[in-house]
């Protein structure tokens, strides 16, 4: 087990091997990917990290994301403030990737009736620039939070909830496990739900089998899965339902319905392992992903496809 600083030396090293796993799509977007100590070049594929808007340009920003905010609903605000927090300590711009994670977090907030949320344990496989992290945690989603990457995006992650927790916290608060049994020793420590001290569990993604080891309640993947070969995802899946614990394990995905990889593999939402045993509450295109802005005419676009997300409890038996 690597904690705090340590996990992000270990993961320096870790990043210039190969990645078991990955898809044509990440070793074409992580090619030029370099971490120098003191920052990173070749970030792509994974989210915008570009300074923070100010001014004329900070006007027509917020003015673009007004339409996107009226999704939010009536919790949103919160969220929202929380988002914009994070960012301002991390010196990044409050853009339409992070806004789209502060939006999914308050859709999971209102489906609240329906399965328990907030939730003890968490699962974010995949997040850009740990912003799906960081919200279930400031929000106090989630008293704990299991975040699996590939290793070069994992690092970034880390780095990332550093800036925002602060060195300190990050230190006593940052778990990287390469095991089982550091993994279960882990668990039998009790996490500090407060904002900054909810404990985060890393886990490369060439060891995700290790999620089978986890009471979990609750998993979430937002635009990531569609970037992963049909068998990685059936993997996963597979992780998913083989959790610890007689209690339900509601999953949150949100994906291109079709999309192709660079090497000619397409992946299909509608072709993942769901069961018709499964329980699902909601099922739609997600109205905060079809588009995103620009600063210039046509100020809105369509993405290459369209884009559906699925809240589902899955059925641990098929």
């Amino acid at each position: 087990m690597y904690s705090g600083s340590a996990a992000l030396d270990y993961l320096a090293i870790e990043v210039g091997k190969s990645d078991p796993g990955e898809s044509s799509h990440w070793q074409k977007y992580h090619s030029s990917f370099r971490f120098k100590g003191d920052g990173f070049e070749g970030i792509q594929g994974f989210g915008g990290h570009r300074k923070p808007s100010h001014g004329l340009v900070l006007t027509a920003e917020r003015k673009l994301q007004s339409k996107f905010r009226r999704m939010g609903g009536e919790n949103f605000s919160t969220i929202d403030t929380l988002a914009c927090e994070i960012t301002r300590t991390q010196n990044r711009a409050y853009d339409l990737d992070v806004l789209r994670q502060a939006l999914s977090v308050s859709f999971l907030a209102r489906q609240a009736p329906f399965f328990r949320f907030p939730t003890s344990l968490a699962c974010v496989i995949g997040d850009g620039f740990a912003s799906m992290t960081a919200l279930l945690l400031a929000s106090n989603s989630a008293s704990r939070v299991v975040l699996v990457n590939l290793s070069k995006t994992l690092l970034v992650d880390l780095w990332y909830l550093k800036l925002w927790m602060g060195a300190e916290n990050f230190e006593k608060s940052v778990d990287l496990v390469t095991g089982e049994d550091a993994l279960l020793g882990l668990l039998e420590k009790p996490s500090d739900v407060s904002a900054r001290e909810g404990k985060v569990i890393a886990i490369q993604a060439k060891d995700h089998m290790l999620l089978r080891y986890l009471p979990l309640t609750m998993a979430v993947n937002i635009a990531s899965m569609q970037e992963m070969a049909p068998p990685v995802i059936a993997e996963y899946f597979n992780d998913l339902r083989n959790t610890q614990g007689n209690q339900p394990l509601v999953f949150y995905c949100c994906n291109r319905v079709e999309k192709f990889l660079p090497d000619g593999t397409i992946t299909r939402f509608t072709s993942y392992p769901w069961s018709t045993n499964d329980n699902v509450l909601v099922d739609e295109l997600c109205p905060w992903h079809q588009y995103y802005y620009s600063f210039f005419p046509p100020f809105f676009r369509p993405y290459d496809g369209p884009i559906r997300h699925r809240l589902v409890v899955l059925d641990k038996n098929s």
